[in-house]
């Protein structure tokens, strides 16, 4: 008899939200990363073994862990930023792995209003969602209407935010969207109920996991180099313990020191 292999370990779930060509100073939650940067961590990752997922590959991941390859990952991106089609789009391409694109319906060829800087940072417009979501590299999701955070809001609202916003973003595209991801990444037993009610496959948090609802995500950001890129993925954990560092200000802050000598060369190789 022929001994099963062990499973792979779950797969992780890269978080971005803009690109640029050269670090932005306008910037000051870095969510901008540099092209370059992000093409670097993917490559990265291929040459390491590490399988790239599209949402079908998550998903039979996740139902059926003796499946799942040793090590692999699936990149998701928020808001729904020009930069996505114009900077990451063509990198996605050139190496050949998928993304889920996450958009708030309702601000469709707006910008990110929620944003105080950058100012007005402009969002993919319904043809430009419509062209995206066609590319074989980009499958388009939910992130809520108008990027609000969902805790706390009655009935009513989450119908529109999670519900109505669905059928928006379907009309533009043509087909049902399956994943949905929460503005910020909050989300409370309300939303995720609503999320579930609405049929999605999967719904995504950031640091935080309340079952396949509210999976938790790995950010990238600006500041991040290959070294701290590596950290972060190949760290056992790390989503759980960055998430209890929320308790512990102080703390999280000696930890950002850290990652932030990791980031000018002085860390990991």
């Amino acid at each position: 008899m022929t001994e099963k292999s062990a499973p792979g370990r779950p797969p992780v779930v890269l978080m971005y939200h803009g690109f640029c060509e050269q670090r932005r100073d306008d910037d000051p939650e870095n969510l901008f990363v540099e092209v370059d940067r992000f093409e670097e961590q993917l490559r990265w990752l291929l040459g390491q073994g590490w399988a790239a997922l599209d949402l079908d590959g998550y998903l039979a991941a996740l139902a059926d862990p003796s499946r799942r390859p040793r090590r692999s990952f699936l990149v998701t991106i928020d808001d729904g930023f020009t930069s996505v089609l114009h900077l990451a789009v063509p990198v996605l391409e050139r190496v050949g792995v998928p993304a889920l694109l996450y958009v708030p319906s309702d601000l469709a060829g707006s910008t990110a209003s929620w944003l105080p800087r950058p100012a007005d940072e402009p969002l993919l417009d319904p043809e430009e969602l419509r062209h995206v979501h066609a590319l074989p590299v980009v499958e388009l999701g939910v992130h809520g209407a108008d990027h609000r955070d969902l805790r706390g809001v009655g009935t009513a609202v989450l119908d529109h935010q999670v519900r109505r916003a669905h059928d928006v973003l379907a009309d533009v595209v043509g087909e049902p969207l399956r994943s949905f991801a929460y503005p910020f990444g909050a989300h409370d037993a309300a939303a995720r109920d609503a999320v579930a009610g609405a049929g999605y496959d999967v719904a995504f948090s950031v640091f935080d996991d309340a079952g396949p609802h509210a999976v938790s995500r790995v950010d990238v950001n600006a500041t991040d180099t290959l070294a701290s890129f590596r950290l972060k993925v190949q760290l056992p954990g790390y989503r759980t313990w960055w998430a209890a560092l929320d308790r512990a200000p102080l703390v999280r802050r000696g930890v950002r020191a850290a990652l932030t000598a990791v980031n000018s060369g002085r860390g990991i190789r």
